[in-house]
């Protein structure tokens, strides 16, 4: 074999790899974090200030899990306006939830509206007017 067919055959198989490559990755799924994100940046200064406040509370929400829910406890103490429990999952926007109630102590989420996995949970609540903002995380199997 000379080197005019070992460049040939290189380049060609230098070329298949690249075409392979390039379709394989644009089949891929390559969605943004939510479909607001960009919504959500601007308000991000309002997400810190209500992180810090739920990070300086005396008492913070308790999360735990039995066999059939996911269980939020808040403190007894305060007077909660509203509660909104967002279920983000990183690998797939379909299992996002949305949970919301107002005025409660416990809340309690059936396990069987989850998928199984990784959970990224925001939990926001409001105290008197001011907002609150607790992350937690958690697997559920």
């Amino acid at each position: 074999m000379n080197w005019g067919k070992g460049i040939i055959i290189f380049m060609a198989s230098f070329m298949a790899f690249i075409l392979w490559m390039v379709f394989t990755l644009m089949s891929k799924n390559t969605d943004l974090e939510s479909e607001d994100y960009y919504k959500k940046e601007i308000a991000y200064e309002q997400e810190i200030q209500a992180q810090r406040n739920a990070n300086d509370a005396k008492v913070k929400v308790k999360v735990t899990e039995n066999k059939e829910f996911v269980i939020l406890q808040f403190p007894a103490e305060e007077k909660i306006d509203t509660v909104s429990v967002e279920f983000f999952k990183p690998n797939d926007k379909n299992g996002d939830k949305l949970f919301a109630e107002v005025g409660t102590k416990t809340m309690m989420v059936d396990k069987k509206k989850l998928q199984k996995g990784l959970y990224q949970i925001n939990i926001h609540y409001q105290i008197e007017s001011k907002k609150f903002l607790q992350k937690e995380e958690i697997m559920l199997k």
